[in-house]
């Protein structure tokens, strides 16, 4: 059993990709990853900035811990483990008043013998793709999606509904029993090679007709990481209204099958009417036309299924030649991959020229190394580490004291993710990284040496940070007026002794600490903020005070 489950998760590659659209700032979605053990997901957080990036953070950080351990069927293991992650978030919620309300919808797949487990409840979807046609698996637990689903609504009426985000059905809001009726669907469905999976966030289905979906998915089958950013871009194109999270796997036998097959094969989810009756034939007469002959068949032109028949082809068809003309715009506009490494065998050496080179929407993948440079994220441009921690970003020993190892500014929003951030003491730093812009994500990231601060926000500018580690001599972040932090499964740690806290904050900033652990820092945490709200933000966390100070030689105990 167990090397029939290794095989198919190593059979069936993974990739994901997740934006935060054109309209909002942060992203609430997170995608779940985990090809080796055959998980695949979406968690669309609910509930505001703060509150729906930490329900999906929970949610995440829970569900990875149950399906860890192999125990019970896979349709047992995805029902309990959205089931814990509920009461989990609900449990959060209870405690903080910033935090009431907030829930996410989730969509997991289990790949295990053949055959695929899902676990779903809102409105993420999974699509399953053969050679012959794509197939929505899960149905939509909200208003439009379910009249949608049963044919009442088209796919394009559904999409332009005003009340399209709305769901009657949650992770959060709410203490559930795994077992409980009505919460989780369980879908166990055979996964054979030449099929594949798409799982997404409404950012995708409400921007792209599946039809669309299943046109990209055949271009660019074969390379996982191709078919997801392709969709993203598809979805931003369109408008990106919402945060869009594709998470894709296939077969080892679905490219090739794909690739012989009928173009346009793969066909939309909603539901074709059934076929017109042939109206009956005019009975052959000689005699001549009576008066209003010319009105009768005007009104039997008018009336006859065939003309409207003949009417409804013409549109598919001047609808097709859009769609394809979108796809190839699409194309054009599909966001770069700009590789660096230290070593000659990228196209860029320098992190700092890679980003001078990028352009909104690209994203800039570094290769393990040490990078001695100071960063200027360019607008727009996400940096990610190929393999977290494997990439160290240090100060040139040139640099003012006073400028920032790295500055992340501008209008779009980015995400940093898996570098390290190091200053030495021959070549110390006041901040580590300073944020000017709106929208910036900081994950798995390291910051540590002799930084005044690991974080500098300006007005107006927004972060967010998650399962990150800071280990400095000085402050964490400062947040000032008008200015937003969300802060959420961190490690901060007190290099050495300060009276200074952690995080200082003006009292019209907006501050969410959820899931942090506070180490050696004294207990005042949060300076700048009444004692009650200091309060309501530390419920959730973790402080562990500093050791006691030595005492001086000769010192005695009373």
């Amino acid at each position: 059993m167990t090397d029939g489950r290794q095989s198919v998760a190593d059979a069936f590659r993974g990739a994901a990709c997740t934006n935060p659209g054109r309209v909002r700032t942060n992203n609430e979605d997170l995608a779940v990853v985990d090809p080796l053990r055959g998980i695949f997901g979406v968690i669309d957080g609910v509930g505001g900035e703060a509150g729906g990036e930490v329900a999906a953070a929970t949610a995440y950080d829970v569900i990875l811990q149950r399906l860890a351990r192999p125990l019970g069927t896979p349709a047992e293991r995805v029902r309990e483990a959205i089931a814990i992650a509920n009461n989990e978030i609900f449990r959060q919620a209870q405690e903080s008043a910033a935090l009431r309300g907030m829930a996410c919808v989730i969509t997991l797949a289990l790949v295990a013998d053949g055959r695929v487990t899902i676990g779903h409840v809102g409105d993420t979807r999974l699509y399953k793709l053969r050679p012959t046609g794509l197939r929505k698996l899960t149905r939509d637990h909200s208003p439009v999606g379910e009249r949608e689903d049963t044919g009442e609504l088209g796919e394009v009426d559904a999409m332009r509904h005003p009340r399209r985000n709305e769901v009657f059905r949650d992770v959060g809001s709410a203490y559930r029993d795994k077992d409980e009726d009505g919460f989780v669907d369980v879908i166990d469905e055979p996964l054979e090679p030449d099929s594949a999976l798409l799982v997404c966030s409404d950012g995708l289905s409400d921007m792209l007709t599946s039809a669309t979906i299943g046109h990209i998915v055949r271009q660019h089958a074969g390379d996982p990481a191709r078919v997801t950013e392709a969709l993203v871009a598809a979805a931003n194109d369109a408008g990106g209204k919402d945060n869009v999270t594709v998470v894709y796997a296939e077969g080892p036998m679905f490219a090739t099958a794909v690739a012989g097959g009928l173009p346009g094969s793969l066909t939309p989810t909603e539901p074709l009417g059934a076929a017109p009756n042939p109206a009956p034939a005019d009975e052959p007469t000689d005699s001549p036309p009576r008066d209003g002959g010319f009105r009768r068949v005007t009104r039997s032109i008018v009336r006859s299924r065939t003309t409207w028949f003949i009417v409804g082809t013409l549109v598919g068809v001047l609808g097709a030649v859009g769609l394809m003309l979108q796809v190839a715009k699409t194309q054009v506009q599909t966001p770069r991959t700009l590789v660096v490494a230290t070593d000659g065998t990228a196209p860029f050496e320098r992190i700092g020229i890679a980003m001078a080179a990028a352009r909104p929407g690209d994203v800039v993948r570094v290769e393990a190394g040490d990078y001695n440079e100071q960063v200027l994220i360019a607008d727009g441009v996400d940096l990610f580490a190929r393999m977290p921690g494997t990439v160290t970003i240090s100060r040139p020993p040139s640099l003012p004291v006073s400028l920032p190892g790295m500055t992340a500014g501008g209008t779009l929003p980015v995400r940093i993710s898996g570098v390290r951030l190091e200053s030495s003491v021959s070549s110390p730093a006041a901040t580590a990284i300073s944020i000017s812009g709106t929208g910036v994500t900081l994950e798995l990231v390291e910051i540590s040496g002799p930084f005044s601060h690991a974080l500098t926000l300006e007005p107006n500018a927004s972060v967010t940070m998650q399962g990150s580690r800071v280990d400095v001599p000085g402050a964490v972040i400062s947040v000032p007026e008008d200015s937003q932090a969300t802060l959420i499964s961190n490690m901060f740690i007190r290099v050495g002794r300060s009276p200074d806290p952690p995080i200082t904050a003006g009292p019209r900033s907006r501050l969410t600490l959820s899931g942090n652990l506070f180490a050696g820092f004294d207990p005042e945490i949060v300076r700048g903020i009444a004692d009650a709200r200091r309060r309501e933000l530390l419920n959730s966390n973790i402080i562990v005070p500093p050791p006691p100070a030595p005492r001086r030689v000769g010192e005695r105990r009373r």
